[in-house]
């Protein structure tokens, strides 16, 4: 077990004798060294933090999407051989899309959990919607490319990569996409030129592309500059999958109508 430090203490606190805990635990400890300052928790403080509070039930979420299930199941059980250690009877799951977790009272004081999976309609629109649109992601860090590729792979788009700036927009002018995923800070051209050229190309297809920049950049300045560069929308690192998919689903259904891709 982790100690719980002074500073854990209020977290704990927070968290004392609830129903059900749902908290971020996207890491491990042993991968968290490298991931310091992602805004992320290793989910082997999270348990600690549930055991500690007194928590009847723990469903992790924002599950590394490199992970695939077996190694989600793999992660989970060892948060349940970490409960059974500590002698504790703190019940714990992963969280998934679909999930319906109700909480009721039987006889004034007994709780009784229960739960079931829902069909993810809102999952099967967007992959209909994404059907044949083309989304670029232009960004010189393999990991954050990787991240990204495998949170949109999911819902069907066609997804073409770029890891510098000039070789982003001979892609965009050759395949079109119907929307941008674009890194501030590139070799070549950076981000804003990047999207200046576009927003002055003869097509206007790439005229009016949305353009979701990905920044660390925060600042009334930075977000002036990039207005007025002619950006759609941003997307602050560190982000999640959860908010990468709900901005980019926003902005393919506010523009679906003639924005597909070439492929």
């Amino acid at each position: 077990m982790l100690p719980v430090h002074q500073e854990d203490r209020r977290h704990v606190e927070l968290l004392a004798g609830a129903d059900l805990v749902i908290h971020d635990a996207q890491y491990t400890a042993e991968e968290y060294p490298a991931k310091i300052g992602w805004g992320h928790s290793p989910v082997e403080w999270t348990v600690d933090y549930a055991i500690a509070a007194g928590a009847k039930r723990l469903a992790l979420y924002h599950h590394d999407p490199l992970r695939d299930d077996d190694a989600v199941e793999r992660v989970v059980e060892g948060c349940r051989q970490r409960v059974r250690q500590a002698a504790s009877t703190l019940m714990v799951e992963a969280a998934a899309e679909g999930i319906l977790i109700d909480l009721t009272e039987k006889g004034g004081s007994t709780l009784a959990v229960s739960t079931h999976h829902e069909q993810a309609v809102d999952g099967s629109q967007t992959r209909t919607t994404a059907a044949g649109l083309t989304v670029l992601i232009a960004d010189d860090e393999p990991d954050i490319v990787r991240l990204l590729v495998a949170t949109l792979r999911q819902d069907g788009f066609r997804l073409l990569t770029a890891s510098d700036g000039d070789q982003a927009l001979r892609i965009a002018r050759t395949e079109r996409p119907a929307l941008i995923l674009l890194d501030w800070q590139m070799p070549g051209r950076n981000g804003l030129e990047v999207c200046r050229a576009l927003r002055a190309d003869p097509d206007p297809r790439l005229r009016e592309v949305p353009v979701v920049l990905t920044t660390g950049q925060t600042g009334q300045n930075y977000t002036s500059a990039g207005f007025e560069a002619g950006v759609t929308d941003y997307l602050t690192k560190p982000f999640t999958p959860a908010n990468v998919r709900a901005r980019v689903r926003a902005w393919l259904l506010r523009t679906r109508t003639g924005l597909v891709g070439s492929g």
